[in-house]
């Protein structure tokens, strides 16, 4: 008998032995969690203070708790990458990437309101040696275990992942040689996650999978900050996958796959949900679950998620073009509809939004 197939044998046992226990709960509840997200349209990161109380209220156009403004957003972050906010909930940093490669990062998070004070603001960018031909940056994800901070990069050309070593302290006007995470002939990388020094990440297309039986099409790969390993990866028609693959990773291993099924052409659950214990088994494998409205969600381009506790947040977007609604999901795997909000006053345009699952 193989090793992957002692593997999947040793994986069910596993999920049998733990079938009675409730998969929501896992990441330590709902209470003290804020949301984050950057408004394009005035260069600020509006603030919710408290996640909970905005999705059991009533109310579906929601002013922010607070707002975070420096020069430093509108000079540096002209247009934010798709999936370009992300925090380190751990040590209190926010990080804003742009489609550029401009990066800005935030301290003492949870203390600011209005003007972040210069000392509390860094801005540094991804060196121009290395990058790829025509190419946009996009999703961003920050391990706080290992402080390291990965960054999507796409183009016609191929894709890689950077990875920025240190991220906490990066000096201001620091350009970050590439230390570039990639696997040679895939393409379409928009989506990464990291947690525990693992990284996850997402490609439209790449070279085949597999020896007796290929996979080819979208695929899931997790790693390190070093290498992917195609015997880690997740691949094949069962596994639903589709553009543009936006990641979320909560604490309890399970990545959360955003699906654009306008753009995919599918009309059943945007998102897919894979525990990560399934990587090295199985290429071809369905999602553990999946959640969202495929008619209402279609166009979702963003995910996020609180990591500690039990919020998933998301946000559409068709080409280049964003919008000002933000769904969001109280224990998700638990089957509870996302509640859609939009920000007052009107006008907004989110293409990065964070949850804060140590907020208090």
């Amino acid at each position: 008998m193989s090793p992957r197939i002692l593997s999947g044998l040793l994986a069910a046992f596993v999920l049998l032995a733990t079938g009675c226990k409730d998969p929501d709960g896992a990441t330590g509840g709902t209470t003290g969690a804020a949301l984050y997200a950057y408004d394009s349209a005035t260069s600020t990161v509006f603030v919710f203070s408290d996640v909970g109380s905005v999705y059991d209220g009533t109310a579906t156009s929601i002013a922010p708790t607070k707002q975070i403004t420096s020069s430093v957003f509108s000079s540096k972050i002209s247009s934010l990458a798709w999936g370009g906010l992300c925090l380190d909930a751990q040590h209190a940093y926010l990080y804003l990437v742009s489609d550029s490669g401009n990066i800005v990062r935030v301290s003492n998070l949870r203390s600011q309101s209005g003007t972040v004070n210069s000392a509390e603001v860094v801005s540094f960018s991804l060196a121009n040696t290395g990058r790829l031909s025509g190419s946009t940056f996009g999703q961003a994800a920050l391990d706080p275990s290992t402080d390291a901070l990965y960054i999507t990069e796409n183009s016609g050309s191929g894709t890689q992942i950077w990875v920025v070593a240190n991220a906490s302290s990066q000096p201001q006007d620091a350009s970050v040689a590439l230390q570039a995470l990639q696997v040679s002939g895939d393409s379409g990388g928009t989506g990464v996650a990291a947690g525990s020094g693992s990284v996850y990440g997402f490609m439209l297309d790449g070279s085949t999978v597999g020896t007796v039986v290929t996979y080819s099409g979208p695929r899931l790969r997790k790693g390190t900050a070093s290498a992917f390993t195609d015997a880690n990866t997740l691949i094949g028609s069962s596994t639903l996958l589709g553009k543009y693959g936006s990641l979320a990773l909560d604490t309890s291993g399970k990545l959360f796959v955003a699906r654009h099924n306008t753009d995919a052409g599918a009309t059943t659950a945007p998102i897919q949900v894979f525990t990560t214990g399934l990587f090295g088994q199985a290429y071809n494998q369905p999602p553990t679950y999946t959640l969202g409205d495929p008619t209402a969600q279609a166009d979702l381009r963003v995910l996020a998620h609180a990591g500690t506790k039990d919020w998933l947040v998301g946000l559409r977007g068709n080409g280049s073009t964003a919008y000002g609604t933000i769904f969001i999901w109280k224990s998700p795997l638990g089957g509870t509809a996302a509640k859609a909000i939009t920000v007052t006053p009107t006008g907004s345009l989110f293409k990065g939004v964070a949850v804060d699952g140590n907020a208090s």
